[in-house]
């Protein structure tokens, strides 16, 4: 196993395009253990024979043999895969591997391409945009350029009207004239025209003027509190305050979201390989690495899904988001059947429960990556991020 996983890295730089035959340092001592080799290995400790100090053409020649190499096998790999539900699984497990991407390099690259797509795809629909909370009142619009003949007490009148529409509704708003367009008879500008209202209810207390949250309201109240005993407490204190933190310092907190999102879908592997041992318990033609191959596979063919779909979105077509809840039972039922021969009934019962637990294994892992993202923010001193 270590023999491939170095042949694999070697590969990234040309060291795997001579497919057979003798490697460069065929002959002489294993520049590892001292073991003179014979082939393109060292017979003792399996080392690639081979140097890459050489001339850059040489390099470079190899570098295209491997890119050619790998554009076959992802041609082969990819149309069965997205198309042919369990195809490609099933005759990797067959021992038809040289011809298919390996699944563990394929789910790297593609769940790489995924989360460039979403974290590009989130910032161009201000997903990650930075918002705090304007105490500085609700700003109502009206149009800049009034009819002529509008005077300062055509715009008091309007604002007294809907001063008293909101104190009927029960809204509890103060308006107040903020400015009137230059074009208006007798009166000086003061800015673009609009109302602002003050929001006078208590929920404003939860932030300060500067657009930080107030803490020591927050913290008050849960301390005044009877419905909760000292350690309740001073486990909200410690929320409140990361959470508090998180708000202040948002861009930190989305940096931390991005940079934990990878590692904890990381998770999703594992967790799907145990739902696949779940379902299939005592078969003794099924091993571990089957649902390692199926894991990796159903979870590559997804992140492919996830994004192309982007594609579609940032097209403005977004009926796409109905393949989305289409594509994966009709998936995961096609590659059971395929991969573990299973009856129909029995396919539609696993899909169910694998669907039902990747749903809810998918609300754990978001929430636990907003609880990492606030615990990692660092307060920045001096003012909001």
């Amino acid at each position: 196993m270590s023999g491939e996983l170095e042949a694999g890295a070697l590969g990234s730089v040309g060291g795997l395009s001579k497919g057979a035959g003798d490697g460069d340092l065929s002959g002489d001592p294993c520049r590892n253990c001292g073991t003179v080799v014979t082939g393109r290995y060292c017979g003792n400790c399996g080392q690639l024979a081979q140097t890459f100090h050489r001339p850059i053409w040489s390099l470079a020649s190899e570098v295209l043999g491997d890119f050619l190499s790998l554009d076959g096998r992802v041609m082969r790999t990819l149309p069965s895969l997205m198309l042919r539900p369990g195809k490609v699984t099933k005759e990797y497990l067959t021992g038809k591997r040289q011809r298919f991407v390996p699944p563990f390099r394929l789910y790297l690259l593609t769940s790489f391409i995924y989360f460039v797509m979403l974290f590009a795809y989130g910032d161009s629909q201000g997903w990650f945009d930075i918002r705090y909370a304007n105490q500085g009142g609700v700003p109502v619009t009206v149009d800049t350029e009034p009819p002529e003949g509008v005077t300062q007490e055509d715009m008091d009148a309007a604002m007294e009207q809907a001063q008293q529409a909101l104190d009927e509704a029960g809204v509890p708003v103060d308006l107040e004239v903020v400015g009137v367009p230059p074009d208006v008879p007798g009166v000086s500008s003061g800015g673009d025209a609009g109302f602002t209202g003050t929001n006078t209810s208590e929920h404003s207390s939860l932030f300060r003027e500067d657009g930080r949250v107030n803490r020591d309201q927050i913290l008050n109240s849960v301390r005044d509190s009877d419905d909760f005993d000292d350690g309740t407490k001073q486990f909200l204190e410690m929320v409140i305050g990361h959470a508090a933190d998180a708000y202040e310092n948002q861009g930190m907190f989305f940096a931390s979201i991005q940079n934990w999102a990878p590692r904890i879908a990381l998770a999703l592997t594992p967790a799907m390989i145990l739902l696949l041992t779940i379902v299939y318990p005592f078969s003794k033609r099924i091993y571990i690495y089957d649902h390692v191959i199926v894991s990796l596979h159903f979870q590559s063919w997804y992140y492919i899904l996830l994004s192309v779909a982007f594609l579609f979105f940032w097209l403005g077509l977004d009926w796409f988001v109905f393949v989305l809840f289409i594509a994966p039972p009709i998936y995961i039922y096609r590659m059971l059947r395929e991969v573990y021969s299973s009856g129909r009934i029995l396919s539609l019962l696993r899909t169910g429960f694998i669907l039902f637990s990747l749903t809810l294994m998918l609300q754990i892992f978001f929430v636990i990556l907003v609880i990492v993202g606030a615990f990692e923010v660092t307060p920045v001193a001096g003012g909001l991020s």
